[in-house]
């Protein structure tokens, strides 16, 4: 009886150890300079950035000239 139990406590700690085990092993260092630095496809998301900006600018112009319009409409 008591070696019963002390065996499912010994195999409680082994999956306790290795569930810590994998999750330390498997956790991000943070290191981002994959995404922060030269990468695969820089140039593809250095161009959605400008198509930002761009889309940023027309938004703005867009906004400007609505408010042109209802000022000349009064």
């Amino acid at each position: 009886m008591v070696y019963k139990m002390v065996s499912e406590v010994s195999m409680l700690k082994a999956i306790l150890f290795s569930s810590l085990f994998v999750l330390v092993a498997c956790t991000d260092t943070g290191d981002d300079a994959g995404l922060q630095g030269n990468h695969v496809w820089k140039s593809q998301t250095d161009m959605l950035d400008k198509a930002r900006d761009v889309e940023g600018l027309l938004m703005d112009g867009n906004q400007r000239q609505r408010q042109t319009i209802d000022e000349q409409a009064r």
